[in-house]
């Protein structure tokens, strides 16, 4: 059992994509986690969650 809620978040991100499409499931997981490592310095920044995942 998984924890950290971010990669609780994306075991279930990877999970929903191989239940809909049957494949890209190492993509989603890649594309995630480079939106992590960018939000990251944001968050760093006191920038609000709210407002990080407006942005996207």
């Amino acid at each position: 059992d998984v924890a950290h809620p971010a990669a609780k978040s994306m075991i279930e991100l990877s999970r929903a994509q191989d239940e809909e499409v049957g494949d890209g499931t190492t993509s989603v997981i890649i594309l995630a986690g480079e939106m992590l490592s960018t939000v990251e310095s944001f968050l760093e920044k006191d920038i609000h969650p709210t407002i990080i995942v407006g942005a996207y």
